[in-house]
């Protein structure tokens, strides 16, 4: 089963309207997918293969409201997202609460649109976010590392309780500038191999988890 953090980020009124709508017609939904700082309000799996994504739906919602430069995450997403080969469809609550079943159409329509294009090779393996991988260079035919920024001079190898929240939040956007999506389990893991641990540990579970939550509110 997919991670999802609706738990932590519990759905509106509209939110959960949407939710037990497009479940009724048999949308496999998943919601508040990805990484804490960069999440879809709701992922939408192929019917046959519920690991692979084929479209997000953005829905203006609490989420969208929640920070001064939502605007402009949202269009970094869908960019993201639409490199990947998902596909991108918004509701919005306005015409939502105008017109519940046209807009229930509307997504359920973009849901197969979808199906299609991924049936049809239109999206490949990589449209699932944890397996995604760069496009090609079209000239050398290899695909290019991700661009991060600078790597936080952090030594690697010590206990968890040896770092701050502040470094392990340096390294958690250090992984993430690349702008890859990815849950907080991919992030997670990715902290882990950074900082040399072999293996998981409640205490630095959650000391990541705790660093994760903490993005959205340490500026660099």
């Amino acid at each position: 089963e997919l991670p999802s953090t609706a738990g932590e980020y519990p759905l509106n009124g509209f939110e959960l309207d949407v939710k037990n709508r497009l479940e009724a017609r048999g949308i496999p939904i998943t919601p508040q997918y990805g990484v804490s700082g960069f999440r879809i309000d709701f992922a939408c799996a192929h019917p046959n293969q519920p690991g692979r994504m084929v479209l997000a739906i953005e829905a203006d919602g609490a989420s969208y409201h929640s920070t001064p430069t939502a605007r402009d995450r949202d269009r970094l997403r869908q960019e993201v997202l639409e490199d990947k080969g998902w596909r991108f469809h918004r509701i919005w609550s306005t015409e939502w609460f105008r017109n519940r079943d046209g807009e229930t159409e509307r997504a359920v329509e973009a849901w197969k649109q979808a199906v299609e294009l991924a049936d049809q090779g239109s999206t490949s393996e990589s449209s699932t976010p944890r397996h995604a991988e760069p496009k090609a260079n079209s000239a050398s035919g290899k695909s290019p590392t991700p661009a991060r920024g600078p790597k936080p001079g952090i030594r690697p190898g010590m206990g968890i309780d040896y770092y701050s929240q502040r470094q392990l939040v340096d390294l958690a956007k250090w992984i993430r500038s690349d702008t890859l999506l990815r849950t907080d389990e991919d992030l997670m893991a990715e902290m882990r191999k950074e900082l040399g641990f072999k293996r998981r540990g409640s205490r630095i579970d959650a000391a990541m988890r705790q660093a994760i939550r903490a993005m959205g509110r340490i500026r660099s």
